[in-house]
């Protein structure tokens, strides 16, 4: 896939998103479909390209634009507001736009958001996922909250309109079902895409004369060994939501944690007998003392407890935010400590992991749509257009030259302002502070000259490459970015409020052994009853639709 105004003879690009994934996870999690990213990304060069507009003495002087959006946990740590934030400031000087932002509370946006909305009372943009409103984006363009975009992109966004011109599938998934575009979208391209996977011990592994698990029964072998000889009290742990609504265990079942394709098909996992045998493995676990006895309550405090007291072999994390923090808090106190990135676990030997977590290109997160009280259309769709291009590529992911980054050869090399922050920062926060890269924010999140730095142990690098290997095999999974008419948006949200609440409550039980697992047929034939069936039927149409598009 090829950015604007990018020379594509460069070397392609490793994605790097983060969070938390959990965010991403949360964020690309919270969907359960996964993704994936496009394996034809391109390195911008360090300057703008000739053909591409830039808004530096084209947007009006004295413009003022109001910037809803959330700050989020990671720059609310160094920030009041992105008008303190390096990247805003100087951008205001290229541009002679003015931003006023407002933020909601960390911990309560999508709240706020929907008192916004129902406010009437609009700022000049939104930042949002509006693949999250109520009835999706055409519902929040017929209820004249955000206003379409086709024609405006045309006119006044050069390098975003290049863009999706060269890449017809990006345009796409930023497209309705009718074809209106509705939003400035947050893209991300790349190589290596995902950044979750599962990490192991390997100085255990060393140990014991173990290689990395490929297989189920290679998981189940290391675990016993990590339990008996190490005395892991929880060989393997994770955060309840992980069984749930991210990728593991159960595609070597063949089986996806929720909605999910099978050639084409729409399936729902948890009523596909695979699933059955994904509860059975978990079960055995538990009872085995191979599984965390605590999975099912602990938060992310007790999660990394577990990690940092030693009493876990095994986790599923990001590679920034948990491997690049249990690395150096460990090999302080213990310099054999270390870890290494393992494959999605398979059935047989020399499968290929096909149900895989990790990002779609088009982030819908950080996305943002110019709404229907904005009285200065073409000047907020210049400045947005400006992340579009070379220059604001490099602004929003290096920061300015001789104070985020020096140039080395061409090569971007953040200063130790990011690296070794003489405050105490560690490398996301510094980022969060200075900078929009490590985040799925409006503009190109993909550049492997960022990822190169951000992931800056060889141990994380390894990770990145062995988790990334087969992420296009998640096309063959995922359900692309869908979405539904206000109608079935309304039945499906009825539908899967009844059957998520179910569905999470059997999970428990049938793992912990409360409810024997030959009870799973009545638990197929009660969501069944929930109309789970009706809900794949929706999920259909709207796969059907979006192909049409």
């Amino acid at each position: 896939m090829k950015k604007p105004g990018i020379s594509s003879n460069r070397p392609r690009v490793m994605l790097a998103c983060l969070l938390a994934v959990v965010l991403i996870i949360a964020a690309a999690c919270s969907s359960g479909n996964g993704g994936t990213a496009s394996n034809a990304g391109s390195s911008p060069p360090a300057g703008g390209s000739s053909n591409q507009t830039q808004p530096s003495g084209d947007a009006k002087k004295n413009v003022t634009l109001t910037y809803w959006g959330a700050l989020g946990a990671g720059p609310a740590r160094s920030l009041q507001t992105f008008n303190d934030s390096l990247l805003y400031q100087e951008l205001e000087k290229r541009t002679g736009v003015k931003i006023a932002f407002e933020h909601p509370a960390v911990g309560s946006e999508g709240e706020q958001f929907n008192l916004l909305i129902a406010s009437g009372k609009y700022p000049d943009m939104i930042e949002y996922n509006f693949n999250n409103y109520p009835g999706g984006p055409e519902k929040a363009l017929a209820d004249n909250v955000i206003i379409e975009l086709n024609d405006v992109i045309k006119q006044y966004a050069p390098n975003l309109n290049q863009y999706l011109n060269e890449n017809p599938d990006m345009k796409k998934q930023v497209s309705t079902d009718s074809g209106k575009m509705y939003v400035f979208p947050s893209i991300g391209i790349g190589n290596n895409g995902v950044t979750t996977g599962f990490m192991l011990r390997k100085d255990w592994l060393d140990e014991l004369g173990l290689k990395a698990p490929e297989t189920i029964d290679d998981w189940t072998k290391m675990l016993r060994a990590f339990k008996e000889s190490k005395g892991a009290k929880a060989p393997v742990t994770m955060l309840p939501n992980n069984f749930l609504y991210i990728q593991q265990f159960n595609g070597a079942f063949g089986v996806g944690t929720e909605f999910y394709l099978d050639n084409g098909k729409v399936k729902y996992g948890p009523i596909e007998q695979g699933y059955k045998q994904y509860l059975t493995l978990l079960n055995a676990w538990y009872k085995e003392g191979l599984l965390d006895p605590d999975f099912a309550t602990q938060d992310g405090a007790a999660f990394d407890a577990k990690i940092i007291n030693g009493n876990s072999g095994a986790l599923l994390g990001a590679i920034g935010g948990g491997m690049g923090k249990y690395l150096p808090a460990l090999q302080a106190k213990d310099k054999k400590y270390d870890l290494v990135g393992v494959q999605y676990p398979v059935l047989k030997a020399g499968e290929e992991p096909r149900f895989i977590t990790t990002s779609y290109e088009y982030r819908g997160t950080g996305s943002v749509a110019i709404t229907t009280s904005n009285r200065q259309v073409e000047e907020t769709a210049k400045w947005l257009d400006y992340f579009y291009s070379d220059e604001g590529h490099m602004l929003k992911s290096f920061g300015v030259e001789g104070l985020t980054y020096t140039d080395d050869k061409g090569y971007p090399r953040y200063t130790d302002l990011i690296m070794k922050n003489k405050d105490g920062l560690t490398i996301s926060d510094a980022m969060s502070k200075y900078l929009r890269v490590n985040m799925p924010w409006v503009g190109f999140v993909g550049d492997d000259r960022y990822s190169e730095q951000y992931f800056a142990t060889p141990q994380q690098q390894a990770a990145s490459v062995v988790f990334s290997k087969y992420q296009n095999n998640a096309y063959k999974t995922r359900l692309p970015l869908i979405s539904h008419t206000p109608e079935e948006a309304n039945k499906l949200t009825t539908i899967m409020a009844e059957v998520n609440t179910y569905r999470d409550e059997m999970f428990l039980k049938f793992v912990m052994g409360s409810e024997p697992l030959d009870k799973f047929d009545d638990f197929v034939n009660q969501l069944k009853r929930m109309n789970i069936e009706k809900a794949i039927e929706f999920k259909t149409a709207a796969v059907e639709r979006y192909n049409k598009r």
